[in-house]
């Protein structure tokens, strides 16, 4: 492990600036992070080299790195120090929307299930709103805890119209992707898709499935899914890790010759 005390000095920290220190040393050791300065798994030096090296007080080094870690930049092990945390797991959100285990296998990774739950049920109002059922029709609830080298990293409610794939509900969700099997078993085709995006904070379930204190950041990812004639083929509540996963958006200029 490298004993670097950083690239950065004490006249990085403008003492007369009306930001707060905390925020300033944040800001500058999320830079040298993001930037390669530290490698994944390498150990900061500790709470009073730091407070040494920019001359601030050791209330103010503590807040700047709790948000680091709460952020998922930083990891604390007990007794050894702080480390810097593997990088968060990015999902791409594009034109045509792909499940969590198609985008995940994109970037070489592989997803671990564990099905909570699979079952037929009456749809909720809010489920028969989205999926434009009538009160009496059924739909098929999936719960999945996902996650990646064995970390948890989100747990996600989908429901699905039971008249549009029965059979769905007795297929294994432990080895097979819920959009690869509507593919390839049931030919059904997502075309398009409606997502919204809001954080949220882990209840004590959520916070047990997914290894965090209650009252974590999650983001809570809520989308309807459509096949190519406009019918609406599922609806999920998905609530992932904050400090384990971030989105990213891209968008497309054409131009016209």
């Amino acid at each position: 492990m490298s004993t670097n005390l950083f690239g950065l000095s004490s006249e990085n920290i403008h003492k007369e600036s009306p930001i707060p220190y905390h925020y300033q040393l944040r800001e500058l050791l999320r830079d040298e992070i993001t930037s390669g300065f530290w490698e994944v798994g390498e150990r900061l030096p500790s709470e009073y080299e730091i407070c040494k090296k920019f001359e601030l007080s050791r209330t103010t080094v503590r807040e700047a790195l709790d948000a680091l870690v709460s952020e998922g930049l930083l990891r604390r092990e007990k007794g050894r120090g702080t480390f810097v945390a593997d990088p968060k797991i990015t999902e791409h959100w594009l034109d045509m929307p792909d499940s969590f285990s198609d985008a995940m296998e994109k970037q070489g990774y592989r997803v671990e299930t564990k099905v909570l739950n699979l079952n037929v049920i009456p749809a909720p109002q809010k489920v028969r709103q989205e999926l434009r059922l009538n009160s009496n029709e059924p739909v098929i609830v999936l719960d999945r805890l996902r996650a990646i080298l064995n970390e948890p990293i989100l747990v996600v409610t989908s429901y699905l119209p039971h008249k549009l794939c029965p059979n769905l509900v007795h297929d294994d969700f432990t080895e097979n992707s819920l959009y690869k099997l509507l593919r390839e078993k049931y030919h059904i085709n997502i075309n398009s898709a409606k997502r919204y995006m809001e954080a949220v904070a882990a209840n004590e379930l959520e916070a047990n499935l997914l290894h965090v204190k209650i009252g974590s950041p999650l983001m809570l990812i809520e989308s309807t899914a459509y096949i190519e004639d406009g019918t609406p083929i599922e609806y999920f509540k998905a609530r992932h890790r904050g400090d384990r996963t971030r989105f990213k958006m891209e968008s497309f200029k054409f131009i016209v010759p």
